[in-house]
This record gives C-alpha cells, sequence and structure tokens, in this order.
C-alpha cells in the first residue's frame, strides 16, 4: 500500500498557510513522494477558501506516464480521480494528516510487460525472492518440507495475445500469461526450468483466480492433476481483501491483459483508521 501511503502524506503539502490549493504545489508534493516521474498532470477542483482551511478538498484528478511510487516499479499509465477528501482539523493545525471521512477514489493503472520483467529483475524482488519458502504454498507438511529445497531464479512473465476459443469467441482465451523461471535444487545441486501459463479472472472484485493453469518442466507437462493440488492454495493468496484489516479497501472493477501491458481499473477507499496515529504509527509522514 505504499502508494496509498504516498498519496495521503502528500495531501499535508496541497494546501498552503494562506488556504488555497495549487495544482503545481499539488504535483510537485507527489513528485517529492515519488521514486520517479516522467510526466504528472494534477488538478484540484477547490472549494470556499473556509472549507480549505479545515482541509477540505472537493476533487483531485492525478493522470501520470512512468510513474515510480517504489525503485525498480515503473507503470506506464498512473490514474486517480477522488471522491471529497476530509483532513481531520486539529490534526492538520499540527501538521498532521489523518483522514476525518473515508478516502475514495477509482485508479487505473497500466503496466507493460517490459516494466513488469524489469521490476522482476529488481534487487527489491531479488530479496523477496531470497526470503520466499515455497513450502508455505504446500497443501501438506510433507510438500512444506520439500518446498524449502528450492530457490527460484530467473523469473520472467509473457503477456499472451487473445486467441478465438475452440466456439470462435475469444472470451474464453483472453488475459492470459506464462511465467518462467529456473527452479534451484538446493539439495542435490542442480535446476530445471519451468513454465506455468493460465488464465486471468476477478471473482467478487477482489480475488484474482487462475484458469485452466498448466505446467511444463524442462519441457515436459505437468499432471494437471499435480498441477491443481500444487496450486490449489494459491487463489486464496491473491485476494485484495488481505489488505482490509489494515484499512485499505482494493477492488477491480474491470482489468484486461493485452499482448504488450495489462491495464487494470481499481476501486479504492481508505478508513480514517489507517491514517491515525493509534493505528499507524509512523506510516504517514
Amino acid at each position: 500500500m505504499e502508494i496509498v501511503t504516498v498519496l495521503l502524506s502528500s495531501l499535508l503539502l496541497l494546501i498552503s498557510p494562506a488556504g488555497i490549493v495549487l495544482d503545481q504545489a499539488a504535483e510537485n508534493a507527489i513528485r517529492d513522494r515519488l521514486a520517479a516521474a516522467e510526466s504528472l498532470a494534477v488538478r484540484i477542483d477547490n472549494g470556499p477558501s473556509y472549507q480549505l482551511l479545515q482541509g477540505k478538498v472537493d476533487k483531485v484528478r492525478i493522470a501520470g506516464r512512468g510513474i515510480s511510487p517504489i525503485p525498480g516499479l515503473r507503470f506506464e499509465v498512473a490514474e486517480l480521480e477522488t471522491d471529497p477528501i476530509d483532513l481531520a482539523f486539529q490534526a492538520l493545525r499540527q501538521g498532521e494528516v489523518v483522514l476525518d471521512k473515508p478516502f475514495q477514489g477509482a485508479a487505473r493503472i497500466v503496466l507493460t510487460e517490459a516494466d513488469v520483467n524489469a521490476f522482476l529483475r529488481s534487487p527489491f524482488v531479488a530479496q523477496q525472492l531470497e526470503n520466499l519458502d515455497l513450502g508455505n504454498f504446500a497443501a501438506n507438511p510433507a510438500q512444506a518440507r520439500e518446498g524449502t529445497r528450492y530457490q527460484i531464479n530467473n523469473l520472467a512473465v509473457d503477456f499472451l495475445p487473445s486467441e478465438e476459443s475452440t466456439d470462435g469467441e475469444a472470451g474464453a482465451e483472453e488475459n492470459r500469461l506464462r511465467i518462467s523461471a529456473e527452479l534451484e535444487d538446493l539439495v542435490e545441486e542442480a535446476g530445471f526450468v519451468i513454465e506455468a501459463e493460465a488464465g486471468l479472472s476477478v471473482a467478487g472484485g477482489d480475488r484474482l483466480k487462475l484458469i485452466s493453469p498448466t505446467v511444463v518442466v524442462d519441457g515436459t507437462p505437468v499432471d494437471p492433476r499435480l498441477v491443481n493440488v500444487l496450486l490449489g492454495g494459491l487463489n486464496d493468496r491473491l485476494s485484495l481483501q488481505q489488505f482490509d484489516e489494515s484499512g485499505v479497501v482494493a477492488r477491480v472493477v474491470d482489468f484486461d491483459v493485452g499482448a504488450e501491458a495489462l491495464d487494470i481499473a481499481l476501486w479504492v477507499r481508505v478508513d480514517p483508521s489507517f491514517t491515525a496515529p493509534a493505528a499507524q504509527p509512523g506510516s504517514i509522514e
């Protein structure tokens, strides 16, 4: 939820001591909290001055290209349009960003295949893979013990173009991608190449589901029954509901996997508890 923190921490600088919100000031405030931004435009719909002094903004529209919220991760397109924003007045006077009412907005993110693969090769992902215990994804203790012996290297993703299904309609074969990696056996000091392909769909707006997954190891297809066992618990781990308890609710409105990019539309709601000092100490600077 780094993007949410970046945006909320920028709100404090959108309101000048005189109570005037300026688009350029807003743009500069957000840029300062991003790792990089090739282009960024911010439009503020101003309310009456007394509302601005109390931390209220009618609407914020943000449109950016080449946006990097953290080093190594680049969004080709990042857009956000918010509902009215209401910051707690007393906290604002003390230089703190605390929501008085929930923050809501609609967002759109476009990730290119090239940018995703660049991120997968970044130091951040490399560190995550080093700490990843494949045994955590296993269905039983025996599989968990087996999973700890493997290490993932050279992870890459390939967005697949839509293809017509056997009945002549394209829908069944849309939104597919292929993930490839080298799996190193730390016990046998050997390795093999694994390729996994699956379609993607969204259930209930919050859970990404894998459709018709296939796995090929060193050119040999894996029995579909084994694939279902190995990936049986993965769908639950791909749910956005895992962020709900922190006060951030995100739901997928629409998404499309093209041959070159992934286009996602989201609805986001941030509860005031996310910015409450007692609940999130140090999360908003």
